[in-house]
C-alpha cells in the first residue's frame, strides 16, 4: 500500500481490524486526550478531517498531542487487534510518501499475534505492578501501557550516550545496564547551568585547598578528571534518562550500556510529558525524583571517595529535591541585578525616614545583619543558601546511614574468631586471596533499593568497586 504525505491512515476512535509495517518512510502519532469518552474523539478527528478537506490543508495540533515518530521497519496500529473493543487509541499522519504492509485479522491471527499479545502483557504487568503507577486510574495505565515500547539489546548496546540529545526515557524490564560518566564535562556541556549553579550557590563549588602542583602533577589530575568512570550497575525496574527530563537537560549526563540481554521499555519525551505533567500524576513525580535522588547520593558518595568533583551532581539532587528554594535564589538574584541607581536612592531616602520614625526597628535590623535596601519577607539569600545545603548534607548523611546496614545482634566484629578461638579459614576466605581481594572485613554491604551491592574499599587509593 503506497499514501501520500499528510494522508490520515488510523482515525483515532475508529474501530480496527488491521495493523501495518513501514516499508519505507515515517508517520507520526497523535492522541486526542481533552474528550470523555471514544464518540466525542470521533466526532472531534471526523470534524478536523472535513475542515482538512475543504482548505486542502492538514492541521495536525488538532489531531491532538504528537506524542511519537515510527520509522521504517516498525508496526503501528496492532493495538486494535489486541484489545477486545478493537478502537484505535491515535490517529496516525504520514509524515511523507510512505510504503505500507497490511496485516488484517485472519494473517495477524496466523502469524504474529502470539508475539505482540506476550508483548502487550508484558508491558500492562509492568505498569500494574511498578509502584510509579499504583495511584493511577485504569484509563491511564492503559495510556501507558500503549505508550511503552520495547526494545531487546544485546551485550555491549549502548542505551543512551552522555551528550546524546534526549528524546526517551528508558525503563529496564529485565536484564543489566552499566552506568559510566565524565563528569569533568559536565562544565562544558551544561554552560548555563553551570553559570546558574556559580550565581546563587557559589558555596557549591569546589575550594581552593592551597596546594601548588607541579605542571606534571596538574597534567595528571587533568588527565585523571576527564576519565570516565563507573557510577553504578542498573536492574529490573530501574529509570535511565529520567533525570534529564525532569531537570530540563537537552542532552545526556551519561553513558549507559547493558552488560547482558536486556530488555527495555521505551518512553518517549513526548510521552512523558503527556502522562506525567498532569496533577493526577504529581505522586508519581515524587516518588520518581526520590528514587533519583537515593541513586545520585550514592554518586556523590562515590566520587568523594575519588579525585572527582561531583559538584554538578550535587546542584542536580538539590533541583530535584528542594525546587522551591531554587526558584527563590534565582528570584533574589534577578532582583538584585534589577536593582537601578534610582532604586537604590529610593530606598536610602525611605530608610532615613524609617530612621528618624523609629529607631529600635533599624537598630535591631542591624543588629541581625539585615540589608535594608534589599529587606523583604523572605529569608536573606544566604540564610537559603546555608539551608539548602545544610538539608543536602543532612540527607547525605542518612542515606550514607541506612546504607551501612545494621548488624545482627550476637555476631562477632571479627569474621575469623568464633567462640573466643580462632576457626578455620574456609574455602570462600580462600577464594577471595586467590583474587587478589583484601580481607572480607573491609568489604560494606549497601542495600540500594532493596538490591544488594558490596563495595569493596581498597587500601591502595581508597577507590570503590562494585561487586554487586
Amino acid at each position: 500500500m503506497r499514501t501520500n504525505e499528510d494522508n490520515v491512515i488510523i482515525r483515532q476512535g475508529d474501530s480496527g481490524d488491521r495493523l501495518y509495517v513501514i516499508l519505507k518512510g515515517r508517520v507520526s502519532i497523535y492522541v486526542v486526550q481533552d474528550k470523555e469518552n471514544d464518540q466525542e474523539i470521533r466526532q472531534h478527528v471526523e470534524k478536523v478531517l472535513a475542515k482538512a478537506k475543504l482548505d486542502k490543508l492538514l492541521d495536525r495540533t488538532q489531531l491532538g498531542q504528537h506524542v511519537w515518530t515510527s520509522n521504517e521497519g516498525q508496526a503501528f496500529g496492532e493495538v486494535a487487534l489486541i484489545k477486545e473493543d478493537c478502537v484505535r487509541t491515535a490517529s496516525v499522519v504520514t509524515d511523507e510518501d510512505t510504503d505500507l504492509m497490511v496485516v488484517d485479522r485472519a494473517l495477524y491471527n496466523r502469524s504474529v499475534r502470539d508475539v505482540l499479545e506476550r508483548e502487550f502483557h508484558e508491558k500492562t504487568e509492568f505498569v500494574e505492578n511498578n509502584p510509579l503507577f499504583k495511584q493511577w486510574l485504569p484509563k491511564m495505565k492503559k495510556s501507558m501501557t500503549i505508550a511503552l515500547q520495547k526494545e531487546t539489546m544485546h551485550y555491549g548496546s549502548p542505551v543512551v550516550r552522555q551528550g546524546q540529545p534526549v528524546e526517551n526515557i528508558f525503563f529496564m524490564l529485565r536484564g543489566e545496564a552499566e552506568v559510566i560518566a565524565d563528569q569533568a564535562s559536565h562544565k562544558t556541556q551544561y554552560p548555563e547551568i553551570w553559570g546558574e549553579l556559580q550565581r546563587i550557590l557559589p558555596d557549591l563549588l569546589p575550594k581552593d585547598n592551597g596546594i601548588n602542583y607541579t605542571p606534571y602533577e596538574t597534567l595528571q589530575r587533568r588527565r585523571t578528571s576527564h576519565r570516565p568512570y563507573q557510577m553504578c550497575l542498573l536492574g529490573a525496574n530501574e529509570v535511565v534518562g529520567a533525570v534529564e527530563v525532569i531537570v530540563g537537560l537537552k542532552t545526556h549526563l551519561e553513558t549507559t550500556t547493558v552488560t547482558r540481554e536486556s530488555d527495555v521499555l521505551v518512553l518517549s519525551t513526548n510521552n512523558y510529558n503527556r502522562l506525567f505533567n498532569r496533577k493526577s500524576s504529581a505522586r508519581s513525580v515524587d516518588m520518581l525524583k526520590e528514587m533519583l535522588c537515593q541513586r545520585y547520593f550514592m554518586y556523590i558518595h562515590r566520587s568523594n571517595l575519588s579525585v572527582i568533583d561531583a559538584t554538578f551532581l550535587k546542584y542536580l539532587t538539590i533541583k530535584m529535591l528542594d525546587t522551591e528554594s531554587i526558584k527563590l535564589l534565582k528570584t533574589r538574584h534577578n532582583r538584585k541585578n534589577e536593582f537601578t541607581e534610582h532604586d537604590f536612592y529610593e530606598a536610602y531616602r525611605i530608610f532615613k525616614k524609617m530612621e528618624k520614625e523609629n529607631d529600635s526597628i533599624i537598630s535591631l535590623m542591624k543588629i541581625l545583619d539585615i540589608n535594608f535596601l534589599f529587606f523583604d519577607t523572605t529569608l536573606p539569600e544566604l540564610e537559603t543558601s546555608k539551608k539548602v545545603l545544610t538539608d543536602l548534607e543532612y540527607r547525605m548523611t542518612q542515606w550514607r546511614e541506612r546504607s551501612k546496614g545494621e548488624e545482627k545482634p550476637g555476631t562477632s566484629t571479627s569474621k575469623h574468631i568464633k567462640n573466643g578461638k580462632p576457626r578455620r579459614k574456609s574455602s570462600s576466605d580462600v577464594s577471595h586471596r586467590k583474587r587478589g581481594t583484601s580481607s572480607a572485613s573491609n568489604v560494606k554491604i549497601i542495600n540500594f533499593r532493596g538490591k544488594v551491592c558490596e563495595f569493596l574499599l581498597t587500601k591502595k587509593n581508597n577507590n570503590v568497586t562494585n561487586l554487586t
